[in-house]
């Protein structure tokens, strides 16, 4: 980001950091250098004292820019501590992602929740201390942060100096791409294909910076190749978009999140009429499926499981489905259930059975409430089966449960 945006920044950093009691980040995502995220106040810097082994704060807080990127400017997720965090996007004038601000930790919901599921119990009380806040206020923050982002983004001036510069840049390749290609559109065609399989053996290499930096390169081909024709070109990049998807899924990314991409960047892509605004466009595609692919897909996977643990305490007294769970994070039934696999170890159907059971647990030492009752509100189809299912849990019944917690003899 520019110094003037970066100083804007800074300002609302501070006031929304004072205001909350919450740290504020800047998340810088430059075009030709590498992330970084820009000092907070020490004292609310809660992740730099973070001890969880697995943090990547810098990859958490761009996935969450990204996030908000796609999603109108705002974004609620869970880093791996399963801690919430509110990104807002920022954006140049040609739409770009070149950054955000990031607010958070903060406690969304009961603080018993989250650190029932702390992985770092040595956390607890340093987790406890943080700001909570109810689900609706932490949306209403988020729509107030996301018209602050909105409103500091580039001026109509960065865009026309941003412009200037990407033309200068992809005429100076267009200039070396014509030297590559010769008479006939079988050589043409050959020379245009080679780049396209360097790009993507580059993507799925994970050689992050060639990647971001061969687009322009890549432009300049589609455009002489094409003869400048401006539907010509539009076809070209659809070709490159699909080339790019599959990079990216073989580099590590979602499936699922490809192809949502990729149907929306066709719908997209249709509303371009300037070769310079889709330009623009195409360099922020690509740099959005790079991103994806190098940066993303752990934090990612996290994020998933936190929102799936967080449904499922939340309704464990309903019917949960493992097609109920996949629609709620818009995944695969098979997807899902492997990364909550990978990321907990344990399945789905043992968690849903282990929340039911520890609200079962917390109910049984109401002495006025009946088993039957117990059994309906924890999700149990039946008395009989939440015996069953308790006792294989615990190695005791219900009823006998009961009893040791108020001393007596069953």
């Amino acid at each position: 980001m520019q110094d003037k945006l970066v100083e804007n920044c800074r300002k609302y950093q501070k006031h929304f950091s004072e205001l909350l009691d919450i740290g504020c980040k800047i998340v810088d995502i430059p075009e030709s250098a590498p992330p970084a995220l820009l000092g907070e106040d020490e004292i609310r810097n809660f992740c730099a004292h973070c001890r969880f082994k697995e943090k990547n704060e810098l990859s958490t807080h761009i996935y969450g820019c990204n996030e908000a990127h796609r999603w109108n400017g705002k974004y609620i997720y869970y880093c791996p501590l399963g801690l919430t965090f509110i990104a807002a996007s920022i954006s140049n004038e040609s739409g770009a992602l070149i950054g955000g601000l990031v607010l958070g930790p903060i406690i969304m919901g009961e603080l018993q929740d989250v650190l029932y599921d702390l992985p770092m119990p040595d956390m607890a009380w340093d987790v406890s201390r943080l700001a909570s806040f109810s689900t609706a206020k932490v949306q209403h923050i988020s729509e107030i942060f996301a018209a602050v982002t909105s409103h500091i983004s580039g001026s109509e001036q960065q865009k026309m100096q941003n412009l200037l510069y990407d033309q200068d840049r992809i005429l100076k390749e267009i200039y070396i791409a014509k030297d590559y290609y010769g008479e006939g559109d079988e050589q043409n065609a050959g020379m245009l294909l080679q780049f396209e399989k360097d790009l993507r053996l580059t993507v799925i290499s994970g050689d992050k910076e060639p990647a971001l930096t061969m687009i322009n390169e890549m432009l300049a081909h589609i455009y002489v190749y094409s003869n400048f024709d401006f539907a010509s070109v539009k076809a070209r990049l659809l070709e490159l978009l699909v080339v790019l998807s599959r990079a990216t899924i073989e580099a590590g990314a979602d499936p699922s999140d490809m192809f949502r991409m990729s149907e929306d960047f066709i719908e997209q892509i249709e509303k371009y009429s300037d070769v310079d605004q889709l330009a623009f466009w195409i360099s922020d595609i690509v740099r959005r499926f790079v991103v994806q692919a190098f940066d993303l897909a752990k934090v990612k996977h996290s994020d998933v499981v936190f929102k799936i643990t967080n449904h499922i305490k939340k309704n464990c007294s309903e019917k949960l489905s493992l097609d109920s769970l996949a629609r709620e994070v818009f995944l695969s039934k098979s997807y899902l259930s492997s990364i909550f696999k990978q990321e907990t170890g344990m399945s789905l159907t043992a968690y849903i059975t282990k929340v039911r059971v520890e609200k079962s647990k917390k109910m049984l030492l109401e002495d006025t409430i009946g088993l039957a009752a117990i059994a309906s509100q924890c999700g149990f189809k039946d008395q009989s089966y939440f015996t069953k299912v308790f006792k294989k849990e615990t190695g005791v019944s219900p009823k006998k449960y009961r009893n040791m917690n108020f001393g007596k003899v069953s």
